[in-house]
């Protein structure tokens, strides 16, 4: 945790984030290449904005955005990135929303350095005031990278992943989703030197298996819970032809580093880590919902 304190730079996250992200959240619609004139190759995302106070429905009583809420620690409050809509939230709402062919408005609760019991102590109550105003279709649940950090137990991290769980679970109906990122290893990451990434990998896999039982706990409950995993950007570099990658063109796919994917701390998803990222949560909504 010293070394990694040391060796990351300081960057900040995106304007009103965390507590101060806004309370009505932020609406993401995916635009297709048809749409904004980009080449066969590959197509500018893009996103438009807008505040709503309440859910809209159509003639069919049909909600028009379908409700998102990502909820965790430094990657959900978007560190080092400049926008929201460029962060981790934007993306994966921006994915929903290509998905589902309609608007997503989302809300990234999250806070930097917090570990699972942090995320329900100071972001859950977040997540409570905007399920008592709006109905909430999936919540996504960021931890343990802290917890690793914090030399945290594996049984004592189990014990947090459950509460946290539940505190989600008690705010949200049983309609709502619930996605947890699995746990990266750190052996995957740039900047650790070894045997530093061998150790934190140890309790990185280690933790994950406790993720792992609190979630399976949970299954077969009121509420689907799943966990969406991350694939080792390296051997995704190495194969281009990943539907991962398809939002690019084949020339930029040539030129593509493991830089691309991290912020300038290194550590930080951003760049092709956000989208990519944004689309392994959706592709979990999408076999959970069978679509």
């Amino acid at each position: 945790a010293l070394y990694v304190a040391a060796a990351t730079p300081r960057l900040p996250p995106p304007k009103n984030s965390g507590h101060d992200f806004a309370q009505d959240g932020l609406i993401a619609e995916f635009e297709a290449p048809e749409a904004s004139g980009a080449s066969e190759e590959g197509y500018e995302e893009e996103q438009k904005w807008e505040i709503l106070d309440h859910d809209h429905y159509d003639d069919n009583r049909q909600k028009r955005s379908f409700n998102l809420a990502l909820v965790g620690d430094s990657p959900v409050e978007g560190i080092g990135n400049d926008e929201h809509h460029l962060a981790l939230g934007g993306k994966t709402a921006l994915a929903f929303s290509e998905l589902l062919q309609k608007p997503v408005r989302y809300w990234s609760y999250g806070k930097s350095g917090l570990t699972a019991a942090g995320i329900q102590k100071e972001m859950v109550p977040l997540l409570r005031r905007s399920a008592n105003k709006y109905d909430i279709d999936a919540v996504v649940l960021s931890c343990g990278v802290n917890n690793v950090l914090q030399g945290v137990s594996p049984y004592a991290f189990g014990r947090e992943v459950d509460a946290l769980l539940g505190s989600v679970i008690e705010c949200c109906t049983p309609n709502t989703k619930i996605i947890m990122l699995a746990l990266i290893d750190f052996a995957y990451l740039p900047f650790l030197p070894w045997p530093l990434s061998k150790a934190c990998s140890w309790r990185s896999q280690a933790l994950q298996k406790e993720m792992e039982v609190a979630v399976k706990n949970r299954q077969g409950g009121r509420h689907c819970i799943e966990i969406a995993s991350f694939p080792n950007i390296s051997e995704l570099i190495s194969d281009t032809s990943h539907h991962l990658l398809h939002h690019m063109n084949e020339k930029d796919k040539q030129s593509l580093q493991l830089s691309d994917f991290y912020s300038d701390d290194n550590f930080h998803p951003a760049g092709h880590g956000s989208i990519v990222g944004g689309k392994i949560i959706a592709d979990t909504y999408k076999r959970i919902m069978d679509i």
